[in-house]
């Protein structure tokens, strides 16, 4: 018995430093860092229409100061861009009978900050709406802002008026 009793712990003596061996290092138990951010895959933002760069950054009724009479909407963010978005949407203008040209973009201190076109083909807006007789109504406008909080305006009364055609918040 004696001879077992003396074998056992001859075997923990022996057999500890072979286990503590193969312990490695204390593991780092702190979270782990976050993966680093993805490159940006949006596609490049679209210059301004020729004719809107002098609109940018100036306050919207020192560049119109009359208020137009039009109908319209702003729809969605057709797209995303690094640095902007483009938006879309309908105009029309009451007092001329045809669509509103030209579209500004203003941020909530009603500054412009991005500018498009109509004549996009819309024929459920005449559908839905009688005096409104032409089915190019729709615009799409390109903006530096990449979210945020924006105004549609169309420019009326020969560049002199701006009608509100919609909010959209993205």
């Amino acid at each position: 018995m004696l001879n077992v009793a003396v074998k056992l712990p001859l075997v923990a003596v022996v057999g500890l430093p072979l286990v503590l061996a193969a312990c490695d290092q204390p593991k780092d138990r702190s979270d782990p860092q976050p993966p680093p951010p993805a490159a940006a895959t949006a596609p490049p933002r679209p210059p301004q229409p020729a004719w809107a760069t002098d609109y940018l950054g100036k306050g919207l009724r020192q560049l119109f100061p009359e208020t137009g009479d039009c109908v319209g909407n702003t729809e969605s963010v057709e797209t995303r861009y690094a640095d902007g978005a483009a938006v879309i949407g309908w105009g029309w203008d009451n007092a001329a009978k045809t669509s509103v040209a030209r579209i500004v973009l203003v941020d909530e201190a009603y500054r412009v900050v991005g500018a498009g076109e109509t004549g996009m083909p819309r024929p459920d807006v005449p559908a839905a709406r009688p005096e409104v007789t032409d089915p190019n109504t729709g615009w799409r406008a390109i903006t530096t802002v990449p979210a945020g909080a924006l105004d549609a305006y169309g420019i009326t009364d020969g560049g002199q008026g701006a009608c509100k055609l919609g909010h959209i918040k993205f």
